[in-house]
């Protein structure tokens, strides 16, 4: 039965709202690391890029074991249930952010650093989880297009911080941001709290036939490994692009700023560097470039959506043939980004990057759930979770060899080579499916 037959339209356009604010508000998280990691890493709550790749791992973790429990959750007990225990999450982190970096020294606060970071991707993932899983159930009949259309608000939510970040951090500092980010969390819990949702689907255990048959599915496993490659890819651009375009010698000399000049101010003291990109107008010019950046691939993911749910909505475009374009878009754009020598060329690659990504993630949790609708909020938790994976590999795999690459200096550049090779698997992965899908087809004559 669906959710239409079970609630009045009022009600079912409340879960509506509730979904899309949940994944804006993932959005926000989502630009989080990326918007203050660099000044985190500057002030030595995080001591060099081996320690950003160690918090981004730790965030992965949290990210991957709210994709375990949250399916079963969503089918057996219901989404609201994951909804608050995610929101209870991202609020707790958030209190923890603000209250480390104004409450605890530097040097003794990498434990805590990580522990929230923790409990921020347990939350925001568990958000991420339940919203798809609410959204695919009102939107029975046009699940892929809703959800292209649904994870539109977390383009808006990924281009929103990065524009607003400096003027919150020069008013407040870095505390501000996160008290920010918790009352909107907040806002969305009363709603959640104060609002009916639907009885979960299944009020009894999934069959082991049922689940197991989820990886006995070649077409799900290739749909999964693929959204792994994409997610860690993804997530990737949003962690590392700001510090790349803050660091790396050849963009900075493109902005004015010349190796040695960059060299001398980072040998005499954190502070030094923090003025120079929040006070000094050049600096400032070249941090907010950056942020802008991040803004513009963030926006070009929205576009994405946008046109991708028209295309399957409207025009009734095939998934699969979707999805693989997307992929080569934003392999060969990728490649063009990380290998450029000015920071326009890195805007312009990593715009179309975004481009090229906005259907992906959405539509491979469509046809997960599509692959299996008797459990579809596993499925889609699940095919989610292998995705989320990918965060425990590829944005702490760019820390990790950047460190090893360039020491205690760090070597972003090389470390970004981990997301090109990523998307290479995915695109080679997608166009497998693809291939599958076809023949599948031609096989029943259709």
């Amino acid at each position: 039965m669906t959710l239409q037959n079970r609630t009045s339209p009022n009600r079912t356009l409340i879960l509506m709202i509730i979904a899309f604010l949940g994944i804006f508000v993932y959005g926000l998280l989502a630009a989080l690391p990326g918007s203050v990691l660099p000044t985190l890493e500057r002030n030595q709550f995080l001591p060099g890029d081996s320690a950003v790749g160690t918090f981004l791992l730790i965030n992965a973790v949290g990210a991957v074991l709210a994709y375990a429990v949250s399916g079963p959750i969503i089918d057996r007990i219901g989404t609201k249930v994951a909804l608050m225990v995610g929101s209870v999450c991202v609020i707790g982190s958030m209190i923890g952010f603000a209250l480390i970096v104004t409450r605890v020294q530097a040097t003794s606060a990498l434990i805590l650093i990580f522990g929230s970071s923790l409990v921020l991707g347990f939350g925001a993932n568990a958000i991420v989880a339940s919203g798809h899983a609410l959204v695919a159930e009102v939107a029975d009949t046009w699940r892929n297009s809703a959800l292209n259309l649904l994870d539109i608000c977390f383009g808006l939510g990924l281009a929103s911080l990065p524009l607003v970040v400096q003027t919150l951090q020069r008013q407040g500092g870095l505390e501000l941001i996160f008290w920010s980010l918790g009352a909107l969390t907040v806002a969305l819990l009363l709603l959640i709290v104060t609002s009916r949702f639907p009885a979960p689907a299944q009020t009894h255990s999934s069959g082991a036939g049922e689940v197991s048959s989820l990886f006995g599915n070649p077409s799900f496993l290739l749909l999964a490994l693929a959204l792994f490659m994409y997610v860690g890819a993804e997530v990737a651009v949003g962690k590392w692009v700001v510090t790349l375009m803050q660091r790396d010698a050849s963009i900075l000399a493109s902005q004015g700023v010349s190796a040695a000049q960059f060299d001398a101010m980072r040998r005499m003291s954190p502070d030094v560097l923090n003025k120079f990109f929040e006070a000094d107008p050049t600096g400032v010019r070249i941090a907010s470039y950056a942020l802008r950046t991040l803004s513009l691939f963030a926006m070009a993911l929205l576009v994405g959506r946008l046109v991708s749910s028209f295309l399957l909505g409207v025009l009734r475009i095939n998934s699969f043939v979707l999805i693989t374009a997307g992929s080569m878009l934003t392999t060969g754009s990728l490649l063009i980004a990380f290998n450029a020598s000015s920071s326009g060329t890195v805007r312009l690659g990593l715009i179309l990057a975004g481009f090229g990504m906005g259907p992906i993630f959405p539509t491979s949790v469509g046809l997960a759930s599509v692959m299996h609708p008797r459990i579809a909020g596993t499925a889609m938790s699940w095919v989610m979770g292998v995705g989320f994976a990918g965060l425990l590999v590829i944005p702490p795999a760019v820390g990790y060899v950047s460190s090893a690459v360039g020491g205690s200096e760090g070597n972003v550049r090389t470390g970004l080579t981990a997301v090109i090779v990523a998307s290479v698997l995915m695109l080679l992965l997608h166009g497998l499916l693809l291939f599958r899908e076809r023949r599948y087809r031609s096989l029943r004559g259709t």
